[in-house]
């Protein structure tokens, strides 16, 4: 998925965030302001970060973190804001699970592509056991993703 399909889906997500909290009754409506400076922050997140990181000479950095940091930024803006109604966690936690969803499909895929692969049966194993295992698995290729962007990213220089 391209980072700008990633960012439309986000942002769509924000939207739908924001029309939820608008309808449900149980949940304080949101501020109109804290999802505009969502959605300001994150349009133009793939240029930006590209530009600053290769002109810092950094090495590439994941999408789904940066928006995820981004997010992170805006819940603690809006927390220390005086001026505007401090949101409740949940519409963030909607959103930043959203940013997820790409990494927990791929590591349930990659689990079930492990299982089949060497013939394991994991029935008997507990439900928490297999979601540890997935988290587990999500840290470890990340490490490893971020060690062949790395990779790629130096040779890419060195080829300029």
């Amino acid at each position: 998925m391209s980072a700008n399909n990633v960012l439309s889906t986000i942002l769509k997500t924000i939207n739908d965030v924001q029309k939820q909290n608008r309808s449900n009754k149980n949940e304080p409506t949101v501020d109109k302001n804290v999802f505009d400076l969502l959605k300001n922050k994150l349009r133009d997140i793939d240029a930006q970060s590209k530009v600053k990181r290769a002109a810092k000479g950094k090495s590439p950095e994941s999408i789904l973190d940066i928006i995820r940091k981004e997010i992170e930024g805006v819940r603690k803006e809006n927390k220390k804001d005086s001026n505007v109604a401090t949101a409740p966690k949940s519409v963030f936690d909607k959103i930043l699970k959203k940013v997820d969803a790409p990494r927990q499909r791929q590591a349930s895929t990659g689990l079930r592509k492990i299982v089949e692969d060497y013939n394991l049966d994991v029935s008997k194993l507990p439900r928490e056991v297999v979601g540890q295992v997935q988290q587990q698995y999500i840290k470890d290729k990340a490490v490893f993703d971020k060690q062949f962007a790395k990779a790629l990213f130096d040779l890419t220089k060195r080829y300029r």
